[in-house]
């Protein structure tokens, strides 16, 4: 698979506006990788014929990003022109993803709606995620997350099975999906902690077989603990023997929004772990019990009434076994 990035940085000036390199893996279509040569912005074209039908973008546009069509002498051409080169790691990202895609298909319409699929996933994924940093609520929930990946990598747990049933940046409303089991991840520094439930999808077992829901419950500390960017150094050092497993997890870190410049220093250790099994008569608020019109529920549930749900923290693990 050609690498987007790589072309971009190898471009060399011209004395036209936009330097250009055909993507030659794509023998069925006229797409390219470009730079302007004034700005160096990188940007993406796919050409097509005059007789294929493009419709309206202004909906498709995100931040950072800028998406428009035109008509040449002999063809219509699609853009996508990133105009803010801090995220040029994660628009590399974006439009590998549509390389990706595309290349199975067998026609320049299919290509199109391919592309514009693509697009629109990742406007989503734009929306959701804060370039200025990520607020505490959210650094929580991925230090929760990448805690019980670094947990299962010391308990010999498969690093393949684990990051490919990590949801991450997807649009899933468990953390990890292994088959038909599905595990959600809460972590709390409260001093009366609670189970905090921010949908009535978190806690549903419509699309699993098994739910379970892991709490961590932390404190600050000053030292011998753990924080955010230690845990993400922990976990790269365990996937540096192979390269495409690192890349793979730096990518999903990249598309939550984390960047290795921020600084996420505070540190935490571990007091509790509470691990239950989401069962008919766990107390929780799902999609079916809401009435018409009432979504995004979030609620908290008291430790004290979800005791006997607990279950030890072997079954979880041997789930991915």
């Amino acid at each position: 698979m050609v690498n987007i990035k790589s072309i971009w940085e190898t471009q060399k000036p011209t004395g036209d506006f936009i330097m250009k390199t055909r993507l030659e893996n794509i023998l069925h279509l006229n797409c390219y990788a470009g730079t302007n040569n004034i700005t160096g912005q990188y940007l993406y074209i796919m050409s097509v014929a005059k007789s294929i039908i493009i419709p309206e973008l202004k909906n498709y546009r995100f931040r950072g990003v800028e998406i428009f069509s035109f008509e040449t002498d002999s063809s219509l051409e699609l853009n996508i022109y990133l105009i803010d080169n801090d995220l040029k790691d994660i628009f590399a990202l974006f439009v590998q993803n549509i390389i990706e895609d595309i290349v199975t298909t067998t026609s320049e319409n299919e290509a199109l709606t391919t592309t514009l699929n693509v697009i629109f996933k990742w406007k989503k994924l734009f929306d959701k995620i804060s370039f200025s940093g990520m607020p505490l609520e959210y650094q929580k929930g991925l230090i929760g997350e990448l805690f019980f990946i670094n947990s299962l990598i010391d308990n010999n747990v498969s690093i393949s099975k684990l990051l490919g049933a990590w949801m991450g940046p997807e649009q899933d409303d468990k953390d990890f999906r292994f088959g038909n089991i599905g595990i959600e991840i809460k972590l709390t520094s409260s001093k009366h902690p609670s189970l905090k439930i921010t949908n009535e999808g978190q806690l549903d077992t419509q699309n699993v077989n098994e739910l379970y829901l892991i709490l961590y419950v932390v404190e600050n500390v000053k030292e011998n603990g753990f924080s955010l960017n230690s845990l993400i150094s922990q976990i790269r050092d365990k996937l540096y023997s192979d390269l495409d497993k690192l890349k793979f997890f730096d990518e999903r870190l990249l598309l939550l929004g984390y960047l290795d410049d921020d600084h996420y220093n505070t540190m935490y250790s571990i007091k509790q772990i509470h691990n239950y099994r989401i069962s008919r008569d766990f107390p929780r608020i799902i999609k079916s019990q809401l009435p018409l019109g009432i979504y995004n529920t979030s609620y908290s549930i008291e430790l004290s009434a979800v005791e006997k749900f607990r279950v030890e923290s072997d079954i979880i693990i041997n789930s991915f076994n």
